[in-house]
């Protein structure tokens, strides 16, 4: 069973260069946002002085096997998933990352 976690582990940190690509395609004609990927989490954020708290989508696996994706628009919109697969998690990564590059257009 800790062979199988292990190898969740290191899916975030093996697709490196598939979520920068992900922030080149949704995010090429937004000059403001930044791409960290670590081991454990993938977090794109809108870079903003005026704004505390700016938008970001955030992918995070914690030690009980689960990822997490966190959403927020910068405003008023907060959204958090729990999932168990990780196939199913990167795919609500992108559905949320391609909602976020949509509302920054809009409101640049």
């Amino acid at each position: 069973m800790a062979d199988i976690t292990h190898m969740t582990r290191t899916n975030i940190s093996n697709d490196k260069i598939k979520f920068y690509n992900l922030h080149k395609s949704f995010f090429s004609d937004i000059d403001n946002t930044t791409c960290e990927v670590s081991d454990k989490n993938v977090i794109i954020n809108e870079i903003c002085k005026e704004n505390p708290d700016p938008a970001s989508v955030q992918l995070e696996f914690n030690d009980r096997d689960y990822y997490f994706i966190y959403y927020w628009d910068g405003y008023s919109l907060a959204e958090k998933c729990e999932i168990k697969d990780y196939k199913t998690a990167l795919i609500q990564f992108k559905k949320y990352a391609k909602r976020l590059a949509k509302n920054l257009k809009r409101y640049k």
